[in-house]
């Protein structure tokens, strides 16, 4: 089935009969700002703060690079380093707990989540997200799932595939059943890690090109689109 004028579809045959539907949450189901510039000066502030030397984080996500200073720290100082990472992991959640008051469904998006559980698929909301800021966000938005797995839900975050494998596992599912959908490369990489079909959702203003170092296997300009190849 073709996509529409300027959209994508390399693969679109590898979602025909899944059954399973992962989905990323901050810019793929909802509208939030969150400046993760800010987030990561605030962190590396508390990591600085702790003597942690930026060496030991410099290429890595924020969350990543919290665990990794840890790591390091702890060894000779496992009170200190479990500080530093509680005050770091801290001011990342009051960050995402602002922005989540702000938050709002994506068009669509509540109607198309009742839909594909109304026809029998299986949702799952996966995301880097800590639980406190998505159920607020969830509380005032009508998001319907079967599962949601935050990063306190589990040891290992996206685009550790281990993540998707939990929320695949938890409904009785294998990666052979699913699609993985989310707006940032690395949802896509997780789902090609995890095997399972992947979609690349675009932001307003981003263009195909965002996702070709990750190559799913369909993108979107709206996420309400993977209805139509399923």
């Amino acid at each position: 089935m073709p996509g529409p004028v300027g959209v994508r579809a390399d693969r679109p045959e590898r979602l025909r009969g899944r059954k399973v539907l992962l989905f990323d949450f901050d810019g793929t189901l909802i509208h939030q700002t969150i400046d993760f510039g800010e987030m990561r000066r605030l962190a590396e502030a508390v990591l600085r703060e702790y003597g942690a030397s930026p060496e030991a984080w410099k290429d890595l996500f924020v969350l990543e690079a919290i665990e990794r200073a840890a790591a390091v720290v702890r060894p000779t100082d496992p009170e200190r380093a479990e500080a530093m990472r509680a005050r770091a992991m801290r001011a990342i959640v009051d960050l995402e707990l602002s922005a989540a008051e702000g938050a709002r469904a994506c068009s669509g998006v509540p109607e198309m989540l009742q839909t594909l559980r109304r026809t029998g698929l299986a949702v799952a909301i996966v995301t880097r997200n800590c639980r406190e800021a998505v159920l607020a966000v969830m509380a005032r938005n009508r998001l319907a799932c079967d599962l949601l797995l935050t990063r306190d839900d589990v040891q290992h975050v996206k685009p550790d595939p281990r993540h998707l494998l939990a929320a695949l596992e938890a409904l009785g599912a294998s990666p052979g059943d699913a699609v993985m959908a989310g707006d940032h490369p690395t949802d896509v990489l997780a789902g090609r890690r995890a095997g399972t079909a992947t979609v690349g959702v675009l932001s307003p203003g981003v263009g195909p090109e965002w996702f070709a170092s990750a190559d799913p296997d369909l993108i979107v300009e709206d996420v309400t689109e993977i209805v139509s190849y399923l």
